[in-house]
Parts: structure tokens; C-alpha cells; sequence
């Protein structure tokens, strides 16, 4: 095998610390030396990107922590940034217990901290060399990232990771994982799955969407899906047998989508799965196979003629290096917080919960060197989001309008346009959502009056998630961005900027149908109240994001197609980039994203190991 290295890459930070996300923990005042007094500043790696601090140091102990930056979601990241500089200063230490479902959080202030202790003592970072003779380059250093690397290094050849953040890990889309035949079935006596079985799934909730949209003309790789299908299970077992937490082990349905024909999800840790994949890459990084560069990002594909030879990428410096090797793999995600590809291809207006380094730069460099996107028009998009300006494109605060009681949708016309809640099984869900692609400018309005506030009130319930003391709502009204109100229909209307006239008519209609417990126009019959006046209320809600599912074609050996079907020599892909559409057409079910993630890894990984050993 032949191979070039072009340029050198140093990374800034020792080899752990860009493993696990957090370095050398230790005690305040180690043998690293005497903390002096003063404050220090340290910068993390956290779910959003970087997360920075400030360390007060007197007396040779840590006094006080700061949050200064934080790029990540509030609600969900809030018992991280309350809890874990408590629990350092306690222990005056960075080595504390993560807050429960904000891990990664977490271990971002842990870093942050140690950096600024770090820097507090005059610790020098060592610098890791990267291998100068690589088989295989990884873009993207998430979990498909470095799956791809373990299996391609476990095939014998010598990989470089290039992460553009400063840590592995990525993103999961929730902590779902889906597959069939796995250790965790038997243990619980489910013995009549099969992959024929999970499959026909595929076919039978791609029919569905072809219900709701019956003008809709697409494609998918049943190839892909079928090698999905017969591979998820070993992808689960590999994760429990690494030693990941699968919590109760119990198989189970989706919860926001159309049941399966057996259950066949799995909801673990999704951090667990993280550790365990990181530790076992560790091993491989140990033994001189495997490498990573972090600050890395890729820019372009290096070509020779219709083959991919290679990577440019800018370093943490802000200069670029070429590198080259036999195989280079795509694992660099979604596109979930681009603006431009979004509005280009999904919505015009939305909310996103993908970090803002997702941002769909594989697909770029894969259709520069030749590669067709396919199914870019559609996406998993859940319902409800509230769009504020200080906020940009994260969503913080959303409306959960699966089995919400009381409130109904209507159009910038003020018109109903379906039934809001649909069955009780939740598989009209699909067809909800797609309420918010079809609507003028993605939006759509949800409403509910003084009544039924004081109604969600009484029973403990809130309108907008996780909103237990009513605070967001409060914080919404002051703003009135998103959140109207009026003493009269007509007066609401006009803060939203929809309709009145046509407002009033459709709640005069809708007051009889919750009357007399059917919707003629749109056969709701659960959950109606009548509006009875008072205060009206009226929410502007847009799409939120949490992966997107269309990307670069590939085969079932993971190399990505050109506009003849051929295979581009040395170009192979893995995890979100693939587009789930292209794999299982245009369904949302439970734990795919994420099961895909080591499906796809092993599968690019492999792949591309062998095609480099041919050379």
C-alpha cells in the first residue's frame, strides 16, 4: 500500500482528555503543585460545543466556580450547571459523579474546570503525533465515527479520526436503539422476531407516509434496509456486551410512533454507550492503530480523477493540511443546524435540537466529489416548537401536542385542518406532525383559552414542556414572541397575525362540536372543551429538529454512489450522513438513528479497510 502523509497535525491536548471529554482529574492542590490565589479561566467540550468557566482559587483550595459560556440546551443541561460546581467544590475536586441525564454536561464543566486548574499550576499539555502512514481517514469523530475506526483497525489497518469539536463523541438523538434477536428478547422470552419481520416493517410504515402523502414520489435502498434489519441485533449485543447500561433490558414499542410487529426497542444510557465505545477505541489507540486529531475540521475531499485519495482539513490554528490514505470514510452527521441546507431542502422556519457543529459538511464535500443527495425533502420533525430570536436556532422550549388535552391547530386562515390528537395508539402521529411541513411558512397555530390554562393548572399539567411551575409560560407572555393573548377572539387573532373573522367562526363551530362530543369535520371525538372566553391564548409554533434523514446514496458494502449508481473508489460513509430515508424510505421508528450509528460503522469500517488492503 502506498501512501503520502502531506502534513503534520499536533493536537493541543493530551490523548485522554479527547477520549472520555474530561483530563487528568485530580485533587485541588495535587502533586502538580499549590494552587496560587486568583481566577483562572478553562474552556470544555460539552453537548453544544464549548463550554467555559472561571475558577476562584484562595488559600491553595477552589472557592468558585463560574459558568461563563455555555452552548448548550437549557432545561435539559440546567442539573449539570447547578449541581456539578457544587459537587467539585465539596469534593475540591474535578472527579464528582455526572448529574443524571445531563452526563455530558457534565463532563464538559469537569473539563473546563481541570483545564482552568490546569492552567492555574503552568501544566503543559502534551502533544500527540498523529500516524504517518495511514490506511483509512474518518471524518467525523461521533459514534459512527469511531466504530468505523475500531472496526477498520481490528481489519488491520491504520486510521486517523479528524473531529472538528473538541472531543469524540458527537450527538444522539435520544437513547433509543432498536434490533432484532438480541440477548435482551430471549431474556424476555420474545422468540418469533426475525429480521424478514422488522423488514416488513419498513414496508408497511412506508405505506403510511404514502397515505399522507399520496403526491409524494420517492425512492429507498431496500438493499440497506434489509441489511439493517439483519445486522441490528449484533450491533445491539456488541453494545451490551461492551458493558453498556441498558437500564431494565426490557424490549419494548415506540412511544411517539406506530407500533412494530414485535417489540424490538431498546431505552439504555444513551452517555453509556458513549464510555463504552470510547474505552474500546482507547485500546486501539494504545496499540499505535488508531489516531485522532481534534479541532480538525474536514473541508473537501482530495480527488485523482473520480477517486477520493485523501482529506483537506483546517487545523485548530486556523491552517490547513492535506492528508492522504487508500480509504476515507464520511461519519460527520447530519445537518440538523444549518440553516441554508435546511431552508433549502426542509422548512423555512424551525428549531433544532442538533449542537450547532452539525451542519451537514459531509454532504457538501460528498456531492463536490460527485455524489448524488437523495430524499433531502424529508426529515423526522416533531411538532410544537417555539421560535425566540435570543435563542436563534435552538430550540429551548416546545409544546408536546401528543395527547394534549383541550387545544386546537389552525391555519395563518384561522381554520381547523385536522383532527389535533388522533388515535390513542399514537399512529396517527406521522400525520400530525405533517401538519407543520404542509402549513404556509411552517407554522402553525395552537390555541386554548383562560379555562383550560386554570384547567392544566389545577391538574398539575403545564402547556409548554417541563414547564412544572408555569415560569416559561410566564417568560413567553413577557416576550410575546410566540405567545399572544386577547380579551376577545378577534384581538388575539390580530397579535398572531392570523384571520379573525374566519378565528371566530371557526371556535363558534368547534364549541358545538365539543358540545356534542363529535368533530364533523374532522372526526376528533377526544378531549374537547368548549372556549368560553376570558383571555384567549395563542401560540406560534414551528418545526424543531432532531436528525435529518436524507444524504449522499451509498450501497450495501457503504461506498457512496455518483449520479451513474457506480461507487466513487475510496469514498465510504457511516451513521446519520446516510440518510435514513435512504435506508428505511419515510418512516420514523424508535432507535434506528442510533443503532445505525454501529451498523453503519462496522459496515464503512470494514469496507474501507479491505479496499485499502487491496491497493
Amino acid at each position: 500500500m502506498k501512501k503520502r502523509l502531506l502534513a503534520l497535525i499536533m493536537s493541543s491536548i493530551v490523548m485522554v482528555s479527547a477520549l472520555t471529554g474530561c483530563g487528568k482529574q485530580q485533587d485541588a492542590g495535587s502533586s502538580e503543585g499549590v494552587l496560587p490565589t486568583g481566577t483562572f479561566e478553562g474552556i470544555g467540550n460539552s453537548f453544544g460545543g464549548e463550554l467555559k468557566v472561571s475558577v476562584k482559587l484562595a488559600d491553595g483550595k477552589i472557592e468558585e466556580i463560574t459558568i461563563l459560556e455555555h452552548k448548550d440546551t437549557p432545561g435539559v443541561s440546567d442539573p449539570a450547571m447547578k449541581d456539578i460546581p457544587v459537587a467539585i467544590i465539596e469534593a475540591q475536586s474535578t472527579d464528582v459523579e455526572v448529574a443524571s441525564g445531563a452526563s455530558m454536561s457534565s463532563k464538559g464543566i469537569m473539563e473546563a474546570v481541570q483545564n482552568a486548574l490546569d492552567n492555574a499550576n503552568g501544566v503543559v499539555k502534551e502533544e500527540v503525533t498523529l500516524l504517518e502512514e495511514p490506511d483509512v481517514l474518518i471524518v467525523g469523530g461521533g459514534m459512527a465515527g469511531m466504530v468505523s475506526a475500531i472496526t477498520a483497525a481490528e481489519n488491520g489497518a491504520k486510521v486517523i479520526i479528524f473531529e472538528k469539536t473538541g472531543k469524540l463523541g458527537g450527538t444522539f438523538g435520544g437513547s433509543t436503539l432498536s434490533g432484532t434477536n438480541t440477548k435482551m428478547q430471549e431474556e424476555n422470552g420474545i422468540t418469533d422476531d426475525s429480521p424478514e419481520k422488522f423488514f416488513q416493517d419498513f414496508i408497511r410504515l412506508n405505506e403510511g407516509y404514502k397515505e399522507i402523502y399520496p403526491e409524494a414520489e420517492y425512492t429507498w435502498n431496500e438493499d440497506l434496509g434489509r441489511y439493517y434489519a439483519e445486522h441490528s441485533g449484533e450491533a445491539v449485543d456488541w453494545l451490551d456486551e461492551l458493558g453498556a447500561d441498558m437500564k431494565d433490558r426490557t424490549p419494548s414499542q415506540p412511544t411517539l410512533y406506530e407500533p412494530l410487529s414485535v417489540p424490538r426497542v431498546y431505552v439504555g444510557d444513551r452517555a453509556s454507550y458513549e464510555e463504552v465505545v470510547t474505552k474500546e477505541l482507547q485500546k486501539h489507540i494504545d496499540a499505535g492503530n488508531v489516531s485522532v486529531a481534534i479541532n480538525t475540521k474536514g473541508e473537501e475531499l482530495l480527488m485523482n480523477g473520480k477517486e477520493v485519495v485523501g482529506v483537506k482539513v483546517t487545523k485548530a490554528d486556523g491552517t490547513e493540511a492535506e492528508f492522504k490514505a487508500d480509504s476515507t470514510i464520511l461519519a460527520t452527521g447530519g445537518y440538523g443546524h444549518s440553516e441554508e441546507l435546511v431552508k433549502k431542502y426542509n422548512f423555512q422556519n424551525f428549531t433544532t435540537t442538533c449542537p450547532e457543529f452539525v451542519t451537514g459538511d459531509g454532504h457538501i464535500m460528498a456531492e463536490k466529489a460527485g455524489a448524488v443527495l437523495k430524499n433531502m425533502d424529508f426529515l423526522t420533525a416533531y411538532s410544537g416548537g417555539l421560535k425566540n430570536e435570543e435563542n436563534g436556532l435552538k430550540k429551548v422550549d416546545s409544546i408536546r401536542v401528543k395527547d394534549f388535552p383541550y387545544i386546537i391547530f389552525v391555519n395563518e386562515n384561522g381554520e381547523r385542518f385536522i383532527d389535533e390528537l388522533g388515535n390513542e395508539d399514537g399512529s396517527d402521529y406521522d400525520k400530525i406532525s405533517s401538519s407543520w411541513k404542509k402549513a404556509k411558512d411552517n407554522k402553525v397555530y395552537i390555541m386554548l383559552d383562560q379555562a383550560m390554562v386554570d384547567s392544566l393548572k389545577a391538574e398539575g399539567k403545564s402547556i409548554i414542556s417541563g414547564d412544572k411551575d408555569w415560569s416559561k409560560f410566564a417568560a413567553q407572555l413577557e416576550k410575546g414572541e410566540v405567545l399572544f393573548t386577547g380579551s376577545t377572539i378577534e384581538e388575539v387573532a390580530e397579535k398572531a397575525g392570523i384571520n379573525g373573522a374566519n378565528l371566530a367562526t371557526t371556535i363558534e363551530r368547534y364549541n358545538g362540536f365539543a358540545r356534542n362530543g363529535i368533530d364533523e369535520d374532522f372526526g376528533r371525538t377526544r378531549l374537547m372543551t368548549e372556549f368560553t372566553g376570558g383571555t384567549y391564548y395563542v401560540f406560534e409554533t414551528t418545526p424543531y429538529l432532531m436528525i435529518t434523514a436524507g444524504g449522499p446514496d451509498m450501497n450495501d458494502k457503504g461506498e457512496v454512489l455518483n449520479a451513474d449508481g457506480e461507487a466513487i473508489p475510496g469514498l465510504y460513509q457511516a451513521g446519520e450522513i446516510i440518510g435514513m430515508a435512504n435506508a428505511f424510505g419515510r418512516t420514523t421508528i424508535g432507535g434506528i438513528g442510533n443503532t445505525g450509528n454501529v451498523v453503519w460503522g462496522k459496515l464503512a469500517g470494514s469496507s474501507a479497510a479491505e479496499y485499502a488492503k487491496s491497493k
